[in-house]
């Protein structure tokens, strides 16, 4: 079993390209730039919203995903003229600049704008759709994994800090993998009396409840991304 836990504690740090940067990615600088931030967040959010009625956003590949989220983030960071201004002042700077606030406006994203999270699996490399619930019965299981795994996990987020990669990552498996265990019945109810003992079929849970963790508590991101 300890094998396709660790697969899942890893899936939760590559779900979504939008938390790949989160623990290098400082609070915003100022109110200003929260605010700026937002609004071209939310610029982006209704932009992929009318991108998604042309063509689902969990149909492109990571190369079109990818060009796709720099078209927006350039055509709505070009409306900004504080923006605009900090990076003709400062050009030797801009372009490390420019990558810390895309990674901020991913990360705002990532946590309001439901229809960029397909988006940014694509960029990932993960397409969306091989992480979400076939039926009724696989919904309802793997949302209460996930949601089971946030509460237990997040309010450990101090402790889990201190601690190395290595050892973080360990707590947070046989976090997962206690779980699972308590839950084997009603898992063989939906895959199968022999679930358990499947690692495919594990495997498969596995992926689904690591991209639902993602969605609910992102905060985790950043404690198993940080490289300390």
């Amino acid at each position: 079993m300890k094998n396709w836990i660790i697969r899942v504690v890893l899936l939760l740090s590559v779900s979504s390209t939008a938390f790949r940067g989160l623990a290098q990615t400082a609070a915003a600088d100022s109110v200003s730039e929260q605010k700026m931030v937002q609004r071209i967040s939310a610029s982006m959010c209704t932009q992929l919203q009318q991108e998604n009625k042309k063509k689902a956003l969990a149909s492109l590949t990571k190369e079109e995903a990818t060009q796709l989220f720099s078209k927006l983030l350039m055509a709505s960071a070009a409306n900004e003229p504080e923006l605009l201004a900090r990076f003709t002042q400062d050009p030797t700077n801009a372009r490390a600049y420019g990558e810390k606030l895309g990674r901020k406006i991913g990360l705002q994203m990532g946590q309001e704008c439901e229809v960029s999270r397909p988006l940014f699996a694509a960029m990932s490399g993960q397409g969306s759709a091989q992480f979400k619930p076939a039926g009724t019965d696989e919904t309802k299981l793997v949302n209460s994994l996930a949601t089971e795994f946030c509460a237990s996990i997040t309010p450990r987020q101090k402790e889990l800090k201190a601690l190395p990669q290595e050892k973080r990552l360990k707590v947070v498996s046989e976090q997962l993998e206690t779980s699972f265990k308590a839950h084997a019945s009603e898992i063989e109810q939906v895959y199968g009396p022999n679930a358990m003992s499947d690692s495919d079929k594990l495997r498969s849970l596995g992926s689904k409840v690591g991209y639902q963790s993602a969605q609910q508590c992102p905060v985790i991101m950043q404690v198993l991304m940080d490289a300390k």
